[in-house]
């Protein structure tokens, strides 16, 4: 590592997001969809973000079901910004559940 970096501490956030319809448990948005969605709110408020698509499973009033899962981490915002932006994509996914988690982390830009 370049002797002139340093790591910075800082706060990482993580966004877990299911992109299955809270009415009809079906996937009506498709991940294209809500990586335009995501781009365009994270590009009107200057976040920074990295988008990963997984595999989620969890237990409903109906049963268990798996769906395609979105993790979106953020570095550098506020704890405002992430309940923003967390409530305007479950608005758009149409999901009654979301999954914030919140780290301490050293980082460093190469």
């Amino acid at each position: 590592m370049d002797r002139d970096k340093s790591f910075e501490k800082g706060i990482k956030y993580e966004i877990f997001i299911g992109l299955k319809d809270k009415e009809t448990y079906t996937e009506i948005m498709c991940v294209n969809d809500f990586k335009n969605i995501l781009a365009e709110i994270c590009t009107d408020k200057q976040l920074s973000f990295s988008l990963l698509t997984q595999l989620g499973g969890y237990t409903h009033n109906k049963g268990y079901t798996t769906e395609t899962s979105l993790r979106v981490i953020i570095i550098g915002a506020n704890e405002n910004e992430i309940t923003v932006l967390t409530e305007k994509l479950k608005e758009k996914v149409n999901t009654d559940a979301v999954l914030i988690t919140k780290t301490e982390i050293e980082y460093c830009f190469m």
